[in-house]
């Protein structure tokens, strides 16, 4: 199996205002040779009777992207933000998984380039981060 050398990853995690509890978590990547979003998620269920559901989407628009997670986020949440750097994600994003992702983030610290919790949904910062992802890239082919 083929590696991407690096790909910038944003994961958004969103914790309920009033317990703390992980609500949802994104992990965002943008697939420079299919030039589209890719989102890989899990829905948390706190309710110990059913499990979250994972969830996986692409988005050819970074503006169609945010619609989707403003309509998913709840507004009164909080968000927290982290920015990784894979070095072995498989070539093709068809190959990457949520599992993979949430296992990879504990791999090694030096994956993680930023992280900001407690922060409040704002669609100028998310569009701002998708676009990074977009235009932050390293040639893989």
């Amino acid at each position: 199996m083929e590696f991407v050398p690096d790909c910038l990853v944003l994961k958004i995690e969103e914790r309920c205002r009033d317990t703390g509890d992980l609500v949802t978590t994104f992990f965002i990547l943008y697939d420079k040779k299919e030039q589209h979003y890719v989102i890989r998620g899990k829905i948390n269920d706190t309710d110990s009777n059913r499990k979250g559901s994972n969830f996986s989407f692409v988005s050819k628009s970074g503006t169609d992207l945010e619609d989707f997670l403003s309509f998913s986020i709840c507004n009164q949440n909080m968000l927290t933000y982290v920015l990784y750097t894979f070095d072995d994600l498989p070539f093709h994003s068809n190959n990457i998984t949520y599992e993979d992702l949430k296992a990879k983030q504990y791999e090694k610290i030096s994956y993680e380039i930023a992280g900001y919790e407690n922060k409040s949904y704002k669609k100028k910062d998310v569009l701002r981060n998708l676009r990074m992802l977009e235009n932050v890239f390293n040639y893989y082919n």
